[in-house]
């Protein structure tokens, strides 16, 4: 079942009810040949699973429930009261499989209003060039945020009136904005904090290394299924194999190789429970040198078999 509400030619909004895989794929399939810059989606789904794809920058945010979002064979949880912003660009796909309905809240920012929200310049600049674009690039890292108590309310209050009432693109496009400056400060805040685990003495210094550790990470997660080096991680983050080996857990409380080996596992179950490949063929696929030290790891982290992992799991 799918209701949907254009309110001008630059703004959308969709409001949606999902509970099995065809419904899921018409949804997507509206939502991509929708042309529309701002675009909300109001969701309620027990199943649902969009296939990869990019898009404008996005915020996912959960009223109630989990849904998972895959990026770059890294799977992100997204729970109640906490979201998840996709860069532009940035290929993901996503699934709800639930015994209960999951709410969720997914907003699509026209790139223009980005720009806007994240300039930085003076208000005599604006002043002078109110319309001026820099170019500079907005950028998140791509990880699970808890949602401060005035974003969810911000969050809370936009779908509270899409579901009462029409709005007019200027209105939807102010409140957009606003949800904007409060996610670019919230994940601001969020970086300062995380990068305050790391051993570095200078702010600046521990918030560089953040940066070029996310790097290191983005490139492990991309080429995960390939037969990796501490020295190609390292030049592709730009850092000493010295700071990568003490800086990596510090971060993400993994080492590089526990990680590795936890992104090719990721991919793993995700394709033995969405496909029906044998399960020597995705172990390969994910980067195991043979089926039987895959089955072996496997069995010893999730406590199954891998078939039986299929079995148990698959929707």
């Amino acid at each position: 079942m799918l209701f949907f509400t254009f309110f001008a030619v630059d703004a959308m909004y969709i409001q949606s009810i999902v509970d099995s895989e065809e419904k899921s794929l018409q949804d997507f399939a509206f939502f991509k040949n929708s042309t529309g810059q701002n675009t909300v989606i109001n969701s309620r789904s027990t199943f649902c699973s969009w296939p990869t794809h990019s898009d404008r920058l996005s915020l996912k945010f959960s009223f109630v429930g989990t849904e998972a979002y895959y990026i770059r064979h890294r799977k992100v949880t997204v729970e109640k009261d906490r979201c998840l912003v996709v860069n532009a660009g940035q290929l993901y796909s996503s699934s709800i499989q639930s015994t209960e309905w999951v709410h969720g809240l997914a907003i699509y920012f026209d790139p223009q209003l980005l720009q806007v929200a994240a300039d930085t310049g003076s208000d005599e600049v604006l002043l002078a060039n109110p319309i001026e674009r820099r170019g500079s690039s907005v950028w998140f890292y791509e990880d699970e945020l808890l949602a401060t108590p005035r974003l969810r309310h911000q969050l809370t209050r936009l779908r509270q009136q899409l579901e009462a009432r029409p709005m007019t693109e200027l209105e939807l496009e102010e409140q957009l904005y606003h949800i904007l400056l409060n996610l670019l400060l919230t994940h601001r805040r969020a970086v300062h904090y995380t990068a305050a685990r790391l051993s570095a003495i200078k702010a600046t210094t521990r918030l560089e290394i953040y940066r070029r550790l996310h790097l290191a990470r983005e490139f492990i997660e991309e080429q995960a299924t390939e037969a990796l080096t501490l020295d190609a991680i390292a030049s592709a983050s730009m850092l000493s194999k010295n700071h990568l080996l003490r800086h990596f857990r510090e971060l993400f409380s993994y080492s590089p190789h526990q990680y590795v080996t936890s992104v090719r596992l990721a991919k793993a179950c995700h394709q033995l429970t969405q496909s029906e490949l044998p399960v020597q063929d995705i172990s390969l696929n994910a980067g195991f040198e043979s089926p039987s030290s895959f089955g072996r790891l496997f069995k010893s982290v999730f406590t199954l078999s891998p078939q039986q992992y299929r079995l148990q799991h698959a929707g």
